[in-house]
């Protein structure tokens, strides 16, 4: 019986491959979308044009720096962690995909956080994802998008104001994302911090531009007040160190570009630098990034405050 059903079977084969009929198979298919986002986290840019329009310019080499503000969800689930992944495609994750980036978040109401990522590709688009996972783990996203220019890109901000030591206005500032820090989110965010300002000298008390690293050298507090009832004795101290000169006059800031930049000679000496209302200076920090910051008002005095625009290399 089993040499008939082996016979039967061989028969069948021959008819199917003899009339050209072949199996229909249906190729398998991968979802790879994002996963679904579901949370109800409060999540903008700092940056308030990202929050209209998500995407920027950058080139091979530069690096996008973009910060968020991370509040909680309405009912009161904190942010836990965050993830950042990158992709090439619109609404895409590849399988298996480990993320670039997963930061620890703080238990609390709000928060800001900054990331860094090197652009490495030469044309299209790069996508961040930027995952944010609350105490229940639920998601909430923003999605950044990168158009990939050929041209090294610059940053620039406006207006940016630090008060002096008993100014209450916040004392450090980025260059990369403009982002004035609250002391709280100093330690989750310092090695961003490039340029502070203070106001001393004897026997003239004079505005001042300085690195982090260089308060603590020169007798600064390095440690949030007991008063702060949020994150008091906590450390404002560490980053990386930025080096001041003054601006060749050939430097107009109105038209400086990445190649301006970049052709400029800045030594890595002094930390500090004495500055004057109207005119600009250079600096390279902590990425070996180089920026000028045009000066446009001071208000003297260790309570009194600076007003400045910056331009910088991505």
């Amino acid at each position: 019986m089993k040499k008939l059903s082996y016979l039967f079977l061989a028969i069948i084969a021959v008819y199917i491959t003899a009339c050209g009929v072949t199996p229909d198979i249906q190729p398998t298919t991968e979802d790879l979308t994002l996963p679904v986002a579901d949370g109800k986290l409060d999540i903008t840019f700092t940056d308030a044009k990202l929050n209209t329009d998500p995407s920027v310019v950058a080139a091979s080499g530069d690096n996008v720096n973009v910060s968020l503000v991370i509040k909680k969800t309405p009912t009161g689930e904190k942010p836990r962690i965050m993830r950042v992944f990158v992709s090439d495609k619109a609404n895409f994750r590849a399988k298996g995909a480990l993320p670039l980036f997963e930061i620890k978040l703080k238990n609390r109401d709000e928060q800001t956080q900054t990331i860094d990522f090197g652009v490495s590709a030469t044309s299209g688009k790069n996508y961040l994802h930027f995952d944010v996972y609350d105490s229940n783990e639920k998601v909430t996203r923003k999605t950044l998008v990168i158009n990939i220019s050929a041209d090294g890109q610059v940053a620039s901000w406006n207006g940016i104001v630090l008060g002096a030591q008993t100014n209450a206005l916040g004392s450090r500032v980025s260059s990369a994302t403009g982002d004035i820090y609250t002391v709280c989110d100093l330690d989750s965010n310092i090695k961003y911090v490039d340029l502070t300002y203070a106001a001393f000298g004897s026997p003239t008390i004079k505005a001042t531009l300085l690195s982090n690293p260089e308060r603590q050298k020169l007798g600064f507090s390095t440690t949030v007040p007991a008063s702060n009832t949020i994150c008091g004795g906590s450390s404002t101290a560490g980053g990386t160190p930025t080096y001041f000169t003054v601006a060749p006059s050939s430097v107009d800031f109105a038209t400086v570009t990445d190649a301006i930049l970049n052709g400029l000679t800045i030594s890595e000496t002094s930390q500090n630098i004495v500055v004057e209302a109207g005119k600009t200076y250079a600096f390279l920090n902590g990425r070996k990034k180089k920026g000028v910051v045009k000066i446009t008002a001071i208000e003297e005095g260790v309570a009194g405050k600076i007003t400045f625009d910056i331009k910088v290399q991505k």
